[in-house]
């Protein structure tokens, strides 16, 4: 099982550092979810609230 968490979501956290939001952050869905597969992960949940973020995987197989 593998599972990332953070108490601040990324939006929360860019604007606390005054920048916007990157599409090219690993941790965005649409980064992490083919980074996850293609090294044999099972991405299972997502979660990118304004008071977390928790990504949630198991080993394929």
């Amino acid at each position: 099982m593998l599972l990332l968490f953070h108490p601040s979501g990324h939006a929360e956290r860019a604007a606390r550092h005054g920048r916007p939001l990157d599409p090219a952050d690993l941790l965005a869905e649409h980064n992490l979810r083919p980074a996850l597969e293609a090294t044999g992960w099972n991405p299972d949940e997502y979660e990118d609230a304004s008071s977390h973020f928790l990504a949630h995987a198991t080993l394929a197989g």
